[in-house]
């Protein structure tokens, strides 16, 4: 996507109330209202150029997920790049959505010279299990990192993965 892409602003701001209310962990607080969902998203497009990326995942015209990359700009990291924000909506969870937006980011990653990524996941949770069925590496955990949805503080389980060109 880009900045330019508004039209996707109601429907990102529904994905992100919808797991925001289904208890992930965002950075954000339940209940989260709408305006803050949409001051977000504003926020993130607004941000959107060559460190900074978002993928959406559709069927037809209906917002199923989207993923964050953030591309380390300091000399000494150009071969890294973070994972953020991967959001599938609640109702296509199970459908291989989350997958496909990580392979996706992943291939865009390795296409601009970035072979590891890293990103933080809330130990012990549905989305650290998506993590390691995707491939990923544990790291380790920091206890206490993050308040989830309900303000309960929870690990962060650290990931990495090293990305390597298809032979």
């Amino acid at each position: 996507m880009t900045g330019s892409d508004s039209h996707w602003l109601p429907a990102l701001a529904e994905l992100l109330v919808d797991n925001v209310h289904q208890g992930a962990c965002l950075g954000f607080l339940a209940p989260l209202s709408r305006f803050a969902a949409l001051d977000y998203w504003h926020q993130v497009l607004a941000r959107l150029g060559p460190h900074q990326q978002l993928w959406i995942a559709c069927e037809g015209e209906r917002l199923q997920g989207s993923v964050q990359l953030s591309l380390c700009p300091r000399a000494n990291a150009h071969h890294r790049g973070e994972v953020q924000q991967l959001m599938v909506h609640s109702r296509a969870r199970g459908m291989g959505w989350a997958g496909r937006l990580m392979a996706r980011v992943e291939c865009a990653a390795l296409a601009q010279g970035r072979t590891l990524l890293v990103l933080d996941a809330p130990a012990g949770t549905q989305a650290e299990a998506v993590y390691l069925h995707l491939g990923w590496q544990r790291a380790g955990e920091i206890p206490g990192h993050s308040a989830c949805a309900d303000g309960e503080l929870l690990a962060a389980a650290l990931y990495f993965k090293r990305l390597q060109h298809p032979n």
